[in-house]
């Protein structure tokens, strides 16, 4: 290869010019020339592998908190699906502990709500069951009880009437003359 000058770059090869002045001439990475040894060694390529130890999944409770949502409490049941979401999120980007949080979240809140349906559902059975029994109850007693009242009143009446007006004509020496 034809040099020009002191420049230790090609003449031929418009990829590299020749360096400016003042500036010192390089050799471009990977070319050698007659005039240069080139010593080039190769380094063994190392890959690293970082492994870390599988960790199960928690589990989300995504099933049991649609449950409640559907059956028990609506709010409380949403907030434990949002919870059991953000286990399976955390988990997939590799947050072991944030998803063990959300996961114990979102069983606490499918949880709360069990527990709220549970009770408003007894409530609602003794509000809307039990008390219109024991209410509807003492309210036919009631009824029966001055519905009896008042026909021993005039049970009463009417014997007290009755005896009354036929002993006062058996007492009164019946004489036809004063009714007609």
């Amino acid at each position: 290869m034809a040099h020009k000058g002191n420049s230790e770059y090609p003449t031929g090869n418009p990829a590299y010019p020749a360096a400016p002045a003042g500036y010192p001439a390089k050799t471009p990475p990977g070319y050698a020339y007659s005039n240069q040894q080139q010593n080039v060694q190769q380094q063994p390529v190392q890959t690293v592998i970082v492994r870390q130890p599988q960790q199960a999944a928690p589990s989300d409770y995504l099933v049991f908190a649609i449950i409640v949502t559907i059956f028990c409490c609506l709010p409380l049941g949403i907030v434990g699906i949002i919870k059991a979401s953000e286990a399976k999120n955390r988990f997939a980007s590799g947050d072991y502990d944030g998803a063990e949080e959300s996961s114990r979240s979102a069983k606490n809140w499918s949880i709360a709500g069990l527990v709220t349906g549970c009770i408003i559902v007894t409530l609602a059975i003794i509000l809307g069951i039990v008390i219109p029994i024991v209410v509807g109850t003492a309210a036919t007693v009631a009824v029966v009880n001055s519905a009896n009242n008042n026909f021993d009143n005039f049970n009463n009446d009417f014997n007290n009437d009755f005896n009354n007006d036929f002993s006062n004509d058996v007492n009164n020496d019946f004489d036809i003359n004063n009714y007609i």
